[in-house]
């Protein structure tokens, strides 16, 4: 999982942590529901909430600054 967010930095800088971190996530989710890793899944589910909090806020003083 660590190698998706380097390549996603690699590829596309600051915003490829966010995608690679969500990637990683997703890949998190279904490895924890294939595997019956409840414990995994759970931290795979909290990455992904806090990936994609931290977007949409980003998103959101992207859109109210004045750039």
């Amino acid at each position: 999982m660590g190698i998706l967010v380097i390549i996603g930095f690699a590829a596309l800088g600051i915003f490829g942590i966010a995608a690679g971190i969500f990637l990683s996530s997703v890949a998190g989710i279904i490895y924890g529901t294939v595997k019956k890793d409840k414990q995994f899944a759970r931290w795979s589910v909290a990455a992904l909430a806090i990936d994609l909090l931290c977007i949409a806020a980003f998103y959101a003083c992207l859109a109210s600054s004045d750039m």
